[in-house]
C-alpha cells in the first residue's frame, strides 16, 4: 500500500467513485459513442454502442449529484476522528448511496443516512449498526422522521374520555405535544401505527391518569378517562441511536 493509499478515507473512496462517473471519458463516451471515430477505433458494432450509450446514460444522471454527494462525504467524514475511521460495510454504504439522489438535504432523513454513514465508518460504532438501519430510514416519511427524533427526547401522551364498551373517544382532554407539528390528530394517528407496524414504537393504551392531573374535570358516568402512551420499542430505540448524534 502506498502512502497515498494510506491518506484516503473510506468516504474520500467513495468521493472519488463520484469523479470517475463524472470524467471526461465517461462524457466522452456517452457523448460520441456513436461516432464513426469512435466506432473504428474500438472496433464496435452500431448495437453494441447503442447499448453503451443505454448503459452510461444513468452514470451522467448520477453525475449531476456529485456536487451535493461530495458534500456529504466531506460532512460524514468531519463527525469521526481519522484514527478511528474503518472501511464502510457494502450492506451499509450501497442502500444509503442509492437513496441519496432522492433525499433532499436538509431534511431529517439526510440527517440521519450522514449519522448513520458517519457511525459505519467510526470503528467504535460500525459493528453495532444493522443492514436493516438504511432501508428503515428510506420508508420513513419527514413527519415519521419527526416524530421519532421527538420520541427520543420524550415519550407522548394523549388523555381522552373514552366510552370503553365502544371503544370510542368522547372527548380529547390533553396531548403532551402539539399535533398541528404532525399532520393533526388522524395523521397522528397514522403515523404511530404505520411506525408500529415496523417495530420501532410501542403504543400502550388504557393507561391510568395519574391522579391529580386533571383537578376540575368531571368524567360522566359510565365513560374513563384514559391514557394513551406512545414510545419507542428496544428496536426503535437500537435505529434512532444509530442516525442519531450521540448525547
Amino acid at each position: 500500500m502506498t502512502d497515498d493509499d494510506k491518506d484516503k478515507s473510506p468516504v474520500s473512496d467513495l468521493a472519488g467513485a463520484a469523479e470517475m462517473i463524472n470524467s471526461d471519458v465517461a462524457k466522452w463516451t456517452y457523448k460520441d459513442g456513436l461516432s464513426s471515430s469512435v466506432k473504428q477505433v474500438g472496433a464496435l458494432s452500431t448495437d453494441t454502442l447503442k447499448a453503451l450509450r443505454l448503459f452510461t446514460a444513468p452514470l451522467q444522471l448520477l453525475a449531476a449529484y456529485q456536487d451535493r454527494y461530495e458534500k456529504f462525504c466531506d460532512r460524514v467524514r468531519e463527525r469521526v476522528p481519522e484514527s478511528q475511521q474503518c472501511e464502510v460495510a457494502a450492506e451499509i454504504a450501497r442502500p444509503v448511496m442509492e437513496a441519496f439522489t432522492s433525499t433532499s438535504d436538509g431534511s431529517v432523513m439526510m440527517s440521519m443516512f450522514e449519522e448513520l454513514m458517519a457511525k459505519a465508518i467510526d470503528k467504535r460504532e460500525a459493528m453495532k449498526l444493522s443492514p436493516q438501519f438504511p432501508d428503515i430510514v428510506k420508508s420513513l416519511s419527514p413527519l415519521q422522521a419527526l416524530l421519532i427524533s421527538r420520541l427520543r427526547e420524550t415519550e407522548q401522551f394523549t388523555d381522552d374520555i373514552r366510552d370503553v364498551r365502544r371503544n370510542l373517544i368522547v372527548q380529547r382532554v390533553g396531548a403532551n405535544f402539539n399535533y398541528d407539528d404532525f399532520g393533526g390528530q388522524d395523521h397522528h394517528l397514522t403515523l404511530i401505527q404505520d411506525l408500529e407496524q415496523k417495530k420501532l414504537i410501542t403504543i400502550l393504551a388504557d393507561q391510568n391518569v395519574p391522579d391529580g392531573t386533571y383537578t376540575e374535570l368531571q368524567v360522566p358516568e359510565g365513560l374513563k378517562l384514559l391514557r394513551t402512551q406512545v414510545r419507542l420499542s428496544m428496536y426503535g430505540k437500537w435505529f434512532v441511536d444509530a442516525v442519531s448524534p450521540h448525547n
